[in-house]
């Protein structure tokens, strides 16, 4: 991973070199970028966010993760007061968890999406991303040890849901804010067609679109949400020009994010 070697410049103390923006901002996605590939904190990275706490330099998880999904060692780190869960869904406040910025998917275009993939549900996860949680119903928990992922993502997948005894219908009915919608379908016979049904299923719906950060799920968002979008928004929250910001990321649902940047890097295992 480069993050540790390509944010080393981020919180230099004193002055920056000439032509360099002094960074105030850094955006990081979390899996295979902040943290290493079985899912653990990389003591080096956290080493850096106590760097950047020293240097008054602000941290924001930029995730496709759930905010409790997320580290606890991130999520209250004094370098974070700021979260970007959820692909940019929403942008929340650390300490006290309210949501700042709203582009939510909502309850009646989950409900819709879910009948629309109804046939789907034998062979693949629906999961409700929802008031800083994953809220999976009993069919979708057991389905996950079948889907064929590697064990570390099996393993995290189980760590990060709430298994709620409940149709799906009545957990989207039941939450807050429905930040967005996670489908799985995993590796194998037949998960070819599944994905493509499933994508075209969320393609019926043009306010709604599809990302991910690996190929055997989609991540369903709002058309207007991104993890880009974000950035530029709470850069303007905080009075921060996008020149001094930085961001890393890995994958396709990283790609808005480096580009809104000032300086975006993408980075490599």
């Amino acid at each position: 991973m480069r993050l540790m070697s390509s944010s080393s410049r981020v919180a230099a103390s004193g002055d920056a070199p000439e032509g360099h923006v002094r960074p105030r901002i850094v955006f990081a996605d979390m899996d295979d970028t902040f943290l290493a590939p079985d899912k653990t904190l990389l003591p080096r990275n956290m080493a850096m966010l106590d760097r950047l706490a020293e240097e008054g330099v602000e941290f924001v998880p930029c995730t496709g993760r759930a905010w409790h999904a997320i580290p606890p060692e991130v999520r209250r780190h004094p370098a974070t007061h700021y979260g970007v869960p959820s692909d940019g869904a929403v942008a929340i406040d650390a300490a006290s968890e309210k949501v700042l910025l709203d582009q939510s998917m909502g309850a009646g275009r989950a409900l819709s999406l879910l009948s629309r993939v109804r046939g789907l549900l034998d062979r693949m996860t629906f999961e409700v991303f929802a008031d800083g949680r994953v809220l999976t119903d009993r069919h979708s928990w057991e389905l996950i040890d079948g889907l064929g992922m590697p064990p570390a993502q099996t393993a995290y997948m189980h760590a990060s849901r709430t298994l709620v005894d409940q149709p799906l219908e009545q957990v989207i009915r039941s939450a807050r804010t429905v930040e967005r919608v996670g489908m799985c379908w995993g590796v194998g016979a037949g998960a070819r067609e599944v994905a493509s049904a499933a994508r075209l299923a969320v393609e019926e719906d043009p306010t709604l679109r599809h990302t991910g950060s690996y190929g055997s799920a989609i991540e369903v968002i709002d058309a207007r949400a991104s993890k880009g979008s974000a950035l530029a928004w709470l850069c303007d929250r905080l009075g921060i020009s996008r020149e001094q910001s930085v961001a890393f990321g890995d994958s396709p649902n990283d790609l808005e994010m480096i580009r809104a940047a000032g300086d975006g890097v993408a980075v490599g295992t």
